[in-house]
């Protein structure tokens, strides 16, 4: 009995040994080999017989595919509050080695309304030419404003980098749209190695790598005009407050003071920032 007992306690200690890796196997996500190039144009039409996954903090559902030339990541807000600012702080996307988040590279993703003048720019920088008659055409409506899908490597101290054209590599890209009351996401990822194109992951078929999603919260620019508004607020608070004591000849102050301390910004209303790790593997080509 002493025995059958030892090798019980020896059998549920592997046993818990195990689950945990089990588990961890469990979490990764396959992005399944399909060789149909993805049409980026927000629509879920390409994506009617994959898999979704769930981040619950956000409401969001996701999932991969690849064709072995590019990696596709569909993306999809069910509730509009997870949206965030993610207008003013686009959606960054990391890329580490399994195991790790590392945040030494990622692909920031964002959508721009910019001038005729600003999208010449824009496109010259990403070394797509325009001909004159484009450039004039642009250029002969000032006041109008183009939507602009900018895709810029992260580096590891928040360095942007716009990524150039290359023959033969699709470049990182994305569109969004609406479906119903979600909003859609999708985004082209080239999986050519870095050397050969900056913006490449270099990751292949049958390898494994974390992918870290990132958006929402303040810019600093966001972070800039909030200062600048307190600091007006509370400039305005002061005259406010003078004027009050002013009338009382010397009264209360202490309604001066609470005059002053209602018109600032409230705790808590700085918009939210959401981010979340996926493990994932590049699935092979079963043919």
């Amino acid at each position: 009995m002493k025995k059958r007992k030892s090798w019980l306690l020896i059998f549920c200690g592997l046993s818990l040994l195990l689950v945990p890796s089990i588990h961890a196997q469990q979490k990764a996500i396959e992005a399944v080999f399909s060789p149909m190039a993805v049409t980026l144009d927000g629509n879920q039409q390409d994506w009617e017989e994959a898999t979704l996954a769930n981040y619950k903090d956000a409401a969001v559902d996701y999932a991969f595919r690849h064709d072995g030339q590019n990696l596709y990541i569909l993306f999809i807000f069910n509730d509009p509050k997870s949206l965030s600012t993610i207008e003013a702080t686009g959606m960054t996307i990391y890329f580490s080695p399994a195991g790790k988040k590392n945040k030494d590279f990622g692909l920031k993703f964002i959508r721009k309304n910019v001038t005729g003048e600003q999208l010449i720019a824009l496109m010259e920088q990403q070394g797509t030419p325009l001909t004159e008659e484009q450039k004039a055409q642009l250029l002969a409506k000032p006041q109008a404003r183009y939507l602009f899908y900018e895709a810029d490597i992260v580096g590891k101290k928040g360095e942007k980098i716009a990524p150039h054209n290359q023959e033969g590599v699709n470049p990182p890209a994305f569109r969004a749209g609406r479906s119903g009351k979600s909003v859609v996401y999708e985004f082209r990822v080239p999986l050519v190695s870095p050397e050969t194109y900056p913006a490449g992951i270099g990751y292949q078929p049958g390898q494994a790598f974390r992918v870290g999603f990132e958006w929402g919260g303040m810019t600093q620019e966001m972070r800039k005009a909030m200062m600048a508004r307190m600091a007006a607020e509370g400039t305005t608070a002061r005259a406010m407050d003078s004027s009050f004591e002013e009338s009382l000849r010397g009264g209360d102050e202490g309604g001066g003071m609470a005059m002053g301390g209602g018109s600032g910004p409230r705790l808590g209303s700085n918009p939210k920032k959401y981010s979340f790790w996926v493990d994932l593997k590049l699935g092979v080509n079963q043919e």
